[in-house]
């Protein structure tokens, strides 16, 4: 949908909505989230004003891409300003992380997410925060990444930091440096974890305790993980790609070869059927 025709959609309820009117359909520590009335339209209203206005030059600068929440701009309604987003109602990643969930279209999930952090890294934006809960369900089971408050934007400072299951471990002098994609990517890596297993990291253990985990480079087993996945989280993990583009392009290097290999295998055990 272009914005001009999402514009007609939800301008006249946004402008005539009364606060009653406005349902809360999310919160958190830097803002609140809330449906346009008689429409698939969010409007994400910050506390910081300064804030909104990086979130909303990052969207900006994205623009439309099937794997990064849609966008329409910066709109005013009787609660203040903010900026309009598509409405996904299934809400965050995090919550299908169980393989019963969607088992068809997960398949798809650890490219998307892959795809999704290249290309915000390739416009100049690193997200500080990836992690399932920051990846939204679309309504055809394909993944978007979303909440870009805080984010670097240029080298801006970053306004959040990452979770412990998706935090780099790095020195003390080194925490005190702005986040970086090399961050990013270590993330991303705990993404494809739990969207490959099937359950979070360290499930159970407490931030504290996976923290002394990753600084000692002690990671979740990956054996029971077949195919290119494995290798791509241990390269995450072990921060051995420079850009979000090198685990893209290795990433469908390795797909094409594993996929190739069982090609084979299958082609093998037919002729073998055949000749016994």
């Amino acid at each position: 949908m272009s914005i001009r025709d999402a514009e007609d959609l939800f301008l006249s309820s946004l402008t005539a909505a009364k606060a009653s009117d406005l349902k809360g359909v999310g919160c958190g520590s830097f803002s609140d989230v809330f449906l346009i009335p008689k429409t698939q339209f969010v409007i994400k209203i910050p506390y910081d004003k300064l804030e909104e206005n990086v979130e909303r030059e990052i969207y900006a600068r994205l623009g439309p891409h099937p794997n990064i929440l849609q966008c329409y701009g910066e709109f005013e309604c009787i609660l203040g300003r903010g900026i309009v987003l598509d409405y996904l109602p299934a809400g965050p990643l995090a919550q299908y992380i169980a393989l019963e969930h969607f088992p068809s279209q997960r398949t798809h999930w650890p490219a998307q997410a892959i795809e999704a952090t290249s290309y915000i890294h390739s416009k100049g934006v690193i997200h500080c925060d990836i992690g399932t809960h920051n990846f939204l369900l679309r309504n055809d089971g394909s993944i978007v990444l979303a909440d870009f408050y805080g984010s670097i934007l240029d080298g801006s400072p970053a306004g959040v930091s990452t979770a412990a299951r998706y935090s780099r471990p790095l020195s003390l002098k080194q925490r005190l440096l702005n986040q970086t994609e090399k961050d990013d990517i270590f993330a991303l890596g705990s993404v494809l974890y739990e969207i490959v297993s099937g359950h979070r990291l360290y499930e159970g253990k407490e931030d504290g305790e996976i923290f002394k985990l990753f600084q000692q480079r002690q990671f979740p087993d990956t054996s029971a993980i077949s195919g290119p996945l494995r290798l791509v989280i241990e390269k995450c993990w072990r921060d051995q790609y420079e850009s979000a583009e090198d685990v893209k392009s290795e990433f469908g290097v390795f797909t094409y070869l594993y996929s190739s290999k069982r090609r084979e295998d299958k082609e093998v055990r037919r002729e073998n059927i055949g000749k016994a």
